[in-house]
């Protein structure tokens, strides 16, 4: 079977930790990045998530100051200094919609897919960013209290190419060697049950 384009789009989709300077993401482009969200499928058919794109400059700097990065790099400060994304999508539920948000995490998975795959193709970088500070977030954005942050996605232009290799003896930390990015991915035989 040959490489499709899905194929080479899913392996250029990969979490950029480093972005170019100067280089900023417009408000039309994320609107067409959560456009894409609309038609991706939902739990109830509820369609319970709404989306804050942020590319003003202080928001964004609000936005990264309440995330975390690269938990498994201890020795090098990500994104490195002057080299943050310039934009931002906050998913979040509308409790108003569905009070329970348990079952809109795997929505929230398939929208910030769906969006990264847009990014890639329209030759941005991101990062799906799971360790934030909710409250902070809330409070920089001014969203209202039935609004539950599922997940951040930092956007930018990358400014490195992160590279998918074979995990070895069931090692997958990603780490960093001579300013690459190395991203360790089992084989097929390993997630395939048989």
């Amino acid at each position: 079977m040959s490489k499709s384009n899905l194929e080479s789009l899913i392996k250029k989709s990969r979490s950029v930790r480093s972005f170019a300077p100067g280089k900023k993401v417009d408000s039309e482009t994320l609107e067409k990045l959560i456009e894409l969200c609309r038609y991706t499928p939902s739990s109830a058919n509820l369609q319970a998530l709404k989306f804050r794109p942020v590319t003003d400059e202080a928001e964004v700097a609000q936005v990264f100051a309440a995330t975390a990065w690269a938990g498994y790099i201890k020795d090098e400060k990500l994104p490195p200094e002057g080299h943050e994304p310039s934009a931002f999508i906050v998913i979040c539920c509308d409790k108003n919609i569905a009070a329970n948000v348990t079952p809109f995490f795997k929505d929230t998975g398939i929208c910030a897919q769906t969006a990264m795959l847009g990014a890639a193709e329209a030759g941005l970088g991101g990062c799906m960013i799971g360790s934030f500070d909710a409250d902070k977030i809330k409070t920089a954005l001014g969203l209202s209290d039935n609004l539950e942050i599922t997940l951040v996605l930092a956007l930018g232009y990358a400014d490195e190419a992160p590279e998918i290799i074979d995990a070895k003896d069931g090692n997958i930390k990603y780490f960093r060697k001579n300013g690459c990015h190395y991203v360790p991915k089992r084989s097929l035989d390993d997630i395939i049950i048989k």
